[in-house]
């Protein structure tokens, strides 16, 4: 890795045309870490919907599918760093772009905490078992917050080449236990279609729970347009780049979960469900302790991959808001060598690191994995449904009129009308889902802690339109690249 050098006397800006559509998917398919999802997800999901994963998993991206649409044709728009927050300024105005800003601030401080100490705690468990030594998990975790740290710190091409090589280990001991699984299943007649259908549903069932618990598997596929201003011809790479990586891992998740009912037994879920380990067991039962060594190892890299793209693009939002003076200054400055928003990258793990071993120590790292990973949730829907209005609005009012007069690329109701309504209203059901009938505790504290964020924002808001008007007023001009643009 050669840093990058800035031989003018500007302050040093994002590197422009340093990355290729690859990075992007490279950067979409990490945040969604589908083998840690499959990994830890499918834990809770089992105990709600028995056989019937693959059905959520199905339901599911289509839900995502529907926001995927409205984020893909703002991206095309709008190619920036500020990404969700820069479409939802565009489309609602600075107010609400702001609290999608603010409320993006928690795919750093609540979803990499999550990630952390879900990792922790199985390393607390597992490396004992094949090391023989015995660390306490908040040893693990500030462990890996150095790490994640120090890689994003580093350079982005740098993090997700590291990505691309570790998830590229995952995916293949993960496709040889399907291929295994599969085989096995079909020589003994278990192969089924009943994981497909209503039919696979237990007796007190929550096929709703289920499908947000695969939405939650999706969150963060839209993290590949923060990198706008880096990747090259942004308006094509970034909406394709985050087409393919949904595609790709929606079928990874139908796929593996699928198997893990297979693995485990159609009729076997309720043990699922009450396994810290699953997959682990699953492989012991196919090819012995070697095998279950690497599933154990792909699900920890899976936790490691998925941090670094959730901090890489956590960051580049922070310092979006922050060159337009709504967040601190300080948090917009870029390393002159590496080109990385090294303050904000600080800043979140910082924030991170004291949430999750807050959490952690107050419950138990996995009650605190669910109760952010629920806290996460709520605003990433309460963000989708943000942009979606956002685009409907923008392309019914500011672009409906460019778009009326070019014949070829007229205002279009399925795409700038249908669409990003039915997403709403789907939002809604899910958001609906969520709240009612309330979860069990602590998760039953989610809602108010997203509640809190929020109107703690509404308030930082507020603060900025009466002592910084300027910075809010100015707040809607557009960085976005200029793709013929190169980096001298």
């Amino acid at each position: 890795m050669t840093p990058a050098t800035n031989p003018s006397n500007k302050p040093p800006k994002l590197q422009r045309n340093t990355l290729q559509i690859r990075h992007a998917m490279i950067m979409a398919v990490a945040a969604m870490s589908p083998v840690g999802s499959i990994f830890y997800n499918t834990i809770p999901q089992a105990g709600l919907v028995g056989a019937a994963m693959p059905l959520c998993y199905i339901i599911g991206f289509g839900v995502v599918l529907l926001v995927a649409h409205q984020i893909n044709i703002m991206a095309a728009e709008f190619p920036t760093s500020g990404s969700l927050y820069t479409f939802v300024t565009q489309g609602l105005g600075v107010p609400w772009g702001f609290l999608t800003g603010w409320l993006s601030l928690t795919f750093g401080i609540v979803a990499i905490p999550a990630i952390f100490v879900a990792m922790s705690a199985n390393f607390q468990e597992l490396i004992p078992y094949w090391l023989d030594i015995h660390l306490n998990w908040i040893v693990w975790y500030c462990l890996f917050t150095l790490i994640v740290g120090a890689v994003c710190y580093l350079g982005i091409r740098f993090s997700l080449q590291l990505d691309l090589t570790l998830f590229m280990f995952e995916l293949g001991v993960c496709l040889l236990l399907a291929l295994i699984v599969l085989m096995q299943a079909s020589k003994t007649g278990q192969l089924t279609l009943v994981p497909f259908t209503l039919t696979g549903l237990p007796q007190h069932s929550n096929l709703v729970g289920g499908v947000i618990l695969s939405i939650f598997s999706f969150i963060g596929f839209e993290s590949a347009t923060t990198l706008g201003e880096e990747v090259q011809q942004p308006r094509h790479s970034i909406p394709k780049a985050t087409a393919i990586a949904l595609a790709s891992v929606s079928v990874f998740y139908v796929l593996m979960s699928y198997v893990a009912t297979l693995g485990y037994g159609t009729h076997n879920m309720a043990a699922f469900a009450q396994d810290a380990a699953p997959l682990n067991t699953i492989a012991r039962h196919v090819w012995g302790n070697g095998f279950a060594l690497l599933i154990d190892f792909a699900g920890i890299i899976a936790g490691y991959t998925c941090a670094v793209a959730f901090l890489n693009s956590a960051a580049r939002i922070v310092y979006a808001i922050s060159r337009e003076e709504l967040f601190p200054r300080w948090l917009a400055h870029i390393h002159p060598s590496y080109r990385t928003p090294t303050n904000a990258i600080l800043a979140l793990s910082g924030c991170s690191a004291f949430v999750g071993l807050g959490l952690g120590m107050l419950w138990t790292p996995i009650q605190a994995y669910t109760f952010l990973g629920t806290v996460l949730t709520l605003a990433a829907l309460a963000i989708y449904g943000l942009v979606s209005l956002a685009c409907f609005r923008y392309f019914s009012t500011k672009r409906r009129t460019q778009l009326e007069q070019n014949s070829t690329n007229r205002f279009d109701w399925l795409r700038h009308a249908l669409l990003p309504w039915l997403s709403i209203i789907a939002i809604s059901c899910i958001l609906i889902g969520i709240l009612y009938p309330p979860p069990p505790a602590p998760l039953h504290l989610a809602p108010v802690v997203a509640l809190i964020w929020l109107l703690l924002g509404i308030g930082v808001l507020r603060f900025l339109q009466v002592h910084n008007p300027v910075a809010v007023r100015q707040a809607s001009r557009l960085f976005v690249v200029d793709e013929t643009e190169t980096l001298s």
